[in-house]
């Protein structure tokens, strides 16, 4: 890895660093949630949901209860009020009759809308492509004729886009309807991410996930196989935890169900927790712990794969002795959370993680099986296109703003300036990184406050897999970025 003379450095103190994380997990407590404590990120999903669930509410609309009492019309007599009732009667008779016609209209409106969106519809965030079934509470187009691969045209499509290079070491990817327990009515669709492996494909060789949960890493991996991509592109295999061992045994479980039924090969490593110490989910001990046993079981089962954990670079510094437990020392560094403009972020992320989070590398061969892995990872990195802007400040002030200008401003032209910076001189000095993120996540809008509205918009694409209107990925000369592993 090159030195620091190859950003430009900041001569400034580190600002907010107990806050300049990025994924809006923190404010969460898992001790609220009913039942398991499902993931928060998952249980927090509904609003991505929103849209699917319209229909169902129209319904319980028209089937609502009125209320019981009723109040005789003023002045009318006894015989004029019995031949009155009968009319009523009568009129709430047709009157039921033509609700119940229109509840079966509207349903078989929306069967018919179903329908021709399912043949029709391949956008990221529509509804299925192709007919389903049932698996393991987990919906996924079925049967190989309805599964698209590398041969489908609507992968070649997207295939050969020209304002995509592959200059990305890593890149961080939640599947659309990958939150538990949200999936089991609103499922990841394959066909879906099959596409998203295929333009991701041509901008980074590896893809972390963050979760197990909903078939996701074995949908990821059969978008890859059908894409013909096992042996260019790797997946880092990530397992959520918070504080609710329910949850975290969930997660483990699926873990190793994964590693025994796939070659270890389509792997680059294990990431056990994502800012579970900031978060405060546990203490670093017993994430220590949580490694060890990972490192063990999977010794025991024969397979060989680097072990991590990712959590802000302040959080590695302030439990030095976590490295200990991590081959890899993963840091999200947000340079956006300290207030920074985009130019000057490149020179504050690359000084933060060299000073702080590089000198905390394990002792060790960084070797398995005869093959390097790296040391060091910054697991998340990126700059928000929307959504408001940062000064280094409280959340009640504004984070420090005076004007509408002023600090780290979320937009596409800084997320271009900051690429600049970034993207290429890492590439030239080997510095490697996963770019937080692939796709915008409108379901974070749950996390929206007044000045904060930018969690939802840190892809490269939108939430239809459109580039982002007046972004440019850095082409970087022609150079390519290769799986670090």
């Amino acid at each position: 890895m090159a030195g620091a003379g190859s950003f430009t450095s900041l001569d400034r103190s580190l600002p907010r660093a107990s806050y300049y994380h990025g994924d809006g997990y923190d404010d969460f407590d898992p001790s609220q949630i009913a039942d398991d404590g499902e993931d928060d990120h998952a249980a927090r999903s509904s609003a991505a949901a929103a849209g699917a669930a319209s229909g169902p509410r129209v319904l319980k609309a028209f089937g609502a209860k009125t209320p019981s009492a009723s109040y005789d019309p003023v002045g009318v007599s006894e015989a004029q009020k019995s031949e009155w009732l009968r009319q009523q009667t009568n009129n709430r008779k047709r009157m039921r009759l033509w609700i119940a016609a229109g509840i079966i209209l509207f349903v078989l409106l929306i069967i018919v809308g179903a329908v021709v969106g399912g043949v029709l519809g391949s956008q990221r965030s529509g509804g299925k492509a192709n007919s389903s079934k049932s698996s393991g509470g987990v919906t996924t187009s079925t049967g190989s004729k309805d599964l698209w691969d590398a041969s489908s045209s609507q992968v070649l499509a997207v295939m050969n886009n020209k304002n995509f290079h592959k200059v990305f070491p890593g890149m961080d990817y939640t599947p659309l309807n990958a939150q538990y327990p949200d999936c089991l009515t609103n499922p990841a669709d394959q066909n879906n991410i099959t596409l998203d492996i295929a333009l991701l494909s041509q901008l980074s060789p590896a893809v972390r996930l963050y979760g197990t949960d909903c078939q996701q890493t074995e949908m990821v991996l059969t978008a890859i196989d059908k894409l013909g991509l096992n042996d260019t592109m790797k997946v880092w295999l990530g397992v959520y935890l918070d504080g609710n061992s329910t949850t975290n045994d969930r997660q483990l479980a699926q873990m190793y169900t994964i590693l025994d039924k796939y070659p270890v090969t389509h792997f680059a490593g294990v990431i056990v927790g994502n800012e579970v110490l900031f978060s405060q989910y546990m203490p670093a001990a017993t994430l220590a712990q949580h490694l060890r046993d990972v490192r063990t079981n999977l010794t025991t089962k024969g397979i060989n794969l680097p072990i991590s954990t990712a959590d802000l670079g302040d959080s590695w510094q302030k439990n030095p002795t976590l490295a200990q437990y991590s081959d890899i020392v993963m840091g999200n560094i947000h340079p956006f959370f300290a207030g920074v403009t985009a130019p000057q972020g490149t020179g504050w992320a690359w000084t933060y993680w060299q000073n702080a989070d590089v000198p905390l590398t394990s002792t060790g061969t960084g070797t398995i099986n005869g093959i390097n892995y790296p040391k060091q990872i910054i697991s998340e990195i990126g700059w928000p296109s929307e959504g408001g802007h940062d000064c280094g400040g409280p959340a009640a002030s504004g984070y420090g703003c005076q004007t509408s200008t002023d600090g780290a401003v979320a937009s596409v032209a800084n997320m271009n300036a900051f690429m600049d910076g970034w993207v290429c001189a890492a590439l030239k000095n080997g510095t490697n990184y996963f770019w937080f993120e692939a796709f915008d996540e409108p379901w974070k809008h749950s996390f929206d406050t007044t000045y904060d509205k930018w969690e939802p918009f840190w892809g490269l694409m939108d939430q239809d897999r459109n580039l982002k209107k007046g972004l440019v990925i850095p082409d970087c000369g022609g150079a390519q970025a290769k799986v670090f592993m």
